[in-house]
C-alpha cells in the first residue's frame, strides 16, 4: 500500500474482491456510513453446509429475510422474559453437574483430587444446552458418577469439529470449481461434524414437531418448543424443519465459541 501510495486498494483473489484500507477516515466510512453495504456475512462453503443452505439466523447473509428473522428471534427467543423463563434449568444444571459432579470428582478414596476444569466446563455447557433446548441432560444414559457419557462426548467433540471449520480458510471459497476436489478436507470435516450432531438432534426435533402437530404436546417447556411455535405475520410456521435444525446447531456452536483459542486440545 505504501509503495503504491494509496490508502485504499481492491485486490482480486479468485472470485472475491478484497478491499484493504490503511486510512482511519476511510475505515470509518466502511464501518459507519456504508455499513449496510459491507456488513453482510461472507457466503462460504462451511456456513452453507452447517446451516443447511443458510437457513439459520446466525450465518444468513444480510437482507430482508435476515432482518425478519432477527426481529423474531430477538423478541421471542433472546428476550429477557425467555431468559428468566429458563433460569430454573440453568440453576438445575449448575447444581447437578458443575457443583455435585465436581464435588464427587474432588472427594472419595478413589480420586486424586485433581480435575480437568476445562473438560468439566465444556461438558457443563453441553448439559446446559441440552437442558434448555431439548429438556434433557443426556442423549444416552450418562455415567454413574453423573459425568458425560459416550454420546455426550461425541456430541461435544463434533461441535468443536464444526467450529474448527466454520469460516476457516478454504481455497474453494475463492476458486469455486475446486470445491469438488475438497483439497483442504474442510468440507469433509464439516459434513462429518454436521452428520454426527444431526444424529442426536434430528430424531428429537422431528419427534417433537410431530407431537405438536397431532396435539400430544400443548405446552412449551424448552427452546425447541419455542422454535417450533414461532409464527410469521400470516400465522404460518416461521421456521421450516431444516431451519429449526440449523438454528439449534448454530445456538450450540455459539455457546462453545468461547473455547476457541485452545480448541485444538479437545479432540
Amino acid at each position: 500500500m505504501q509503495e503504491m501510495n494509496t490508502d485504499i486498494a481492491c485486490i482480486r483473489i479468485g472470485k472475491n474482491n478484497v478491499i484493504t484500507v490503511t486510512c482511519p477516515e476511510i475505515g470509518r466510512q466502511f464501518l459507519r456510513k456504508q455499513d449496510a453495504v459491507f456488513a453482510s456475512r461472507p457466503i462460504c462453503m462451511s456456513a452453507e453446509v452447517m446451516s443447511k443452505h443458510f437457513s439459520s439466523f446466525g450465518v444468513q447473509p444480510l437482507g430482508d429475510s435476515w432482518k425478519d428473522m432477527r426481529k423474531v428471534i430477538s423478541s421471542h427467543v433472546l428476550s429477557p422474559a425467555k431468559h428468566q423463563w429458563l433460569t430454573g434449568k440453568r440453576e438445575e444444571e449448575a447444581d447437578n453437574y458443575l457443583v455435585h459432579y465436581l464435588y464427587k470428582q474432588c472427594g472419595g478414596s478413589n480420586n486424586t483430587g485433581l480435575v480437568k476444569v476445562r473438560k468439566i466446563a465444556q461438558h457443563y455447557c453441553g448439559n446446559l444446552l441440552r437442558k434448555i433446548i431439548f429438556n434433557r441432560r443426556y442423549f444416552g444414559e450418562g455415567k454413574e458418577d453423573g459425568g458425560a457419557g459416550v454420546e455426550e462426548e461425541e456430541h461435544v467433540n463434533s461441535l468443536f469439529k464444526i467450529l474448527s471449520c466454520i469460516y476457516a480458510f478454504s481455497v474453494s471459497d475463492y476458486v469455486p470449481w475446486l470445491r469438488r476436489f475438497d483439497i483442504d478436507d474442510q468440507e469433509k470435516l464439516m459434513r462429518e461434524g454436521v452428520k454426527t450432531v444431526g444424529k442426536y438432534h434430528d430424531p428429537i426435533i422431528e419427534e417433537r414437531i410431530q407431537q405438536w402437530k397431532i396435539g400430544t404436546k400443548t405446552e412449551e417447556e424448552d427452546l425447541l418448543d419455542v422454535f417450533i411455535n414461532l409464527k410469521d405475520a400470516d400465522g404460518n410456521a416461521f421456521l421450516s424443519m431444516d431451519g429449526i435444525k440449523a438454528q439449534i446447531t448454530v445456538s450450540c456452536l455459539l455457546n462453545f465459541s468461547h473455547f476457541l483459542p485452545k480448541m485444538k486440545t479437545v479432540y
